[in-house]
């Protein structure tokens, strides 16, 4: 489990940046932990600006042009943000508790060990790490790294949230930028490793119609571990869950159950996966690989023709807890023109959206438990 996990489990917000480089996970470390914000112009004067007002009002307050802002001189002042874990080599957690809706943050400094457990009402917590991960097997054969930079955000009471919230509007957009253009040196730095292609390679499912001219591939990366997603794959369907995709489109405008069921952790080979609410039919379950893949495969008879199709949901971890979710439709029918009309123009742009639709709810499900591991069902 993340170390972040530790001192920051029920956040309100959660921002995650993930790059591959070629470095090896030492050297990615290296550079990533000591890496300086102050280093890029336009980060330092973002930075400086916040003493503008002060200044404004003949306040001495110099610019703080030769300060970093690397980990260790984020958390080397003694107030506001600490170091709160460390563990070298793979993860560095900096968190502070404050008030930082005001111009001048007052700050409510706790000891490292009291950060997970403070509660007193008032105060807004910010948590904020940077992990590195070696990229191996799968979709890393050439090596590398992982580097993901981790923000959560929180706040004691309801109150303090909503004053928590209207400030990140204003400065969320900057605090954003900040991080990808910290990413982005990063991986300029340390090289950017190339990422699959998806549409090129095999698949699970691949060699049910191994001749089919028509295919469809989607991915996304997933920030919880394949055993907190698998149980989502396991709930597709209107005899279970849903679609997780557009409900009125295709669960007849009931939402997917939004909660893990303990009836509904596995699927058989050769069981029906029904694809509407009245369940008159849908995917045939053609293979399971627990925590690895669920292909479905079906037949019909429409638009003037016999069409087959094949559906892949493949799991591929990324570092120790993290998923990429790659599908992929492939479809073959008589006659030609029927199979070209369905294959080519009716079906990829209602597919398309109806598949980013469901990546993106099983994401949002998967990292949600992600975050509250109390509340998760592993499936080891």
């Amino acid at each position: 489990m993340r170390l972040i996990q530790h001192h920051l489990p029920r956040p309100r917000h959660v921002e995650i940046h993930r790059i591959a480089v070629n470095a090896p996970p030492a050297k990615a470390w290296e550079v990533a932990r000591h890496f300086d914000g102050a280093t890029i112009p336009w980060v330092r004067f973002l930075f400086d600006l916040r003493t503008l007002p002060d200044r404004m009002r003949g306040v001495d307050v110099p610019l703080s042009k030769d300060s970093g802002l690397g980990v260790d001189d984020i958390a080397s002042h003694g107030h506001g943000f600490m170091l709160l874990d460390e563990k070298p080599g793979e993860e560095v957690v900096v968190g502070a508790i404050g008030q930082f809706w005001h111009l001048n943050i007052p700050f409510h400094d706790v000891a490292p060990r009291d950060f997970a457990s403070f509660h007193e009402p008032g105060w807004g917590k910010v948590a904020w790490c940077i992990r590195v991960e070696p990229r191996h097997g799968g979709q890393a054969r050439e090596g590398g790294s992982w580097i993901t930079l981790e923000l959560r955000v929180t706040a004691t009471d309801d109150t303090s949230w909503r004053k928590q919230t209207n400030y990140f509007r204003l400065i969320g957009p900057f605090s954003h930028l900040i991080r990808t253009s910290a990413m982005a040196h990063l991986e300029a730095q340390l090289g950017k490793a190339p990422r699959p292609e998806d549409d090129h390679r095999d698949l699970p499912g691949d060699a049910i119609l191994p001749d089919a001219p028509y295919s469809l591939t989607h991915a996304i990366d997933i920030e919880a571990p394949p055993s907190l997603v698998w149980p989502w794959l396991m709930q597709l369907g209107c005899d279970r869950g849903g679609w997780y995709s557009i409900d009125a489109l295709d669960h007849g405008g009931e939402p997917s159950v939004a909660e893990l069921r303990t009836e509904w952790t596995e699927r058989c080979v050769g069981e029906t996966v029904h694809a509407t609410p009245g369940l008159d039919g849908g995917y045939t379950v053609s293979e399971v690989q627990p925590l690895r893949c669920l292909v479905l495969g079906a037949e019909a008879e429409r638009m003037g023709g016999h069409i087959r199709t094949s559906w892949s949901f493949v799991l591929e971890p990324i570092g120790s807890d993290a998923t990429r979710l790659v599908t992929r439709v492939r479809g073959i029918g008589d006659p030609p023109w029927s199979a070209w009309l369905q294959g080519a123009v009716v079906f990829p742009p209602v597919h398309a959206l109806m598949q980013r639709a469901q990546l993106k709810n099983l994401k949002k499900l998967a990292e949600a438990l992600a975050c509250t591991r109390v509340a998760a069902t592993v499936i080891t």
